[in-house]
């Protein structure tokens, strides 16, 4: 297998995991980040550069979206708008090979926390939006 470049890849928004199968791939992505951080923490002591323990504390998961902006759908999904600003929860399908049979995906399950808005004056307006995952799983389309 050799590396891929990431204009193949693909990426889905849905309500629900299944939805993902029929969802469109979103249009105008530039840059997907996902970080997933263990949360574990080291124990150290005097006369050591060594930890002593390692031990388990929060792990934090997330996904980074930037794109170009065409309208406010997902400034929405962020909860911008709402009254309440409760976003609702989503399901991210990460598809870094493209959407084809065979192909690894990254289904991630959240609500976005954050969404900001980009304008350059010599370029695109763009929007990055923060989704907090609460469960993610790996596979194969």
């Amino acid at each position: 297998m050799s590396a891929v470049k990431g204009w193949k890849g693909a990426l889905r928004i849905a309500d629900t995991e299944a939805d993902l199968d029929t969802a469109s791939d979103e249009p105008y992505i530039e840059r997907v980040e996902t970080n997933i951080d263990g949360g574990l923490e080291a124990l150290y002591q005097l006369g050591s550069r060594l930890p002593k323990e390692i031990n388990e504390g929060n792990v934090s998961m997330s996904v980074r979206i930037t794109k170009k902006m065409v309208d406010n759908t997902w400034a929405g999904y962020a909860g911008v708008g709402q009254t309440d600003m409760l976003p609702p929860t989503k399901y991210i399908g990460i598809y870094p090979m493209g959407y084809e049979s065979g192909k690894p995906k990254i289904i991630c399950k959240g609500k976005f926390t954050s969404w900001r808005l980009g304008i350059a004056q010599d370029g695109y307006v763009t929007e990055t939006l923060e989704f907090i995952v609460e469960s993610i799983s790996v596979g194969v389309i």
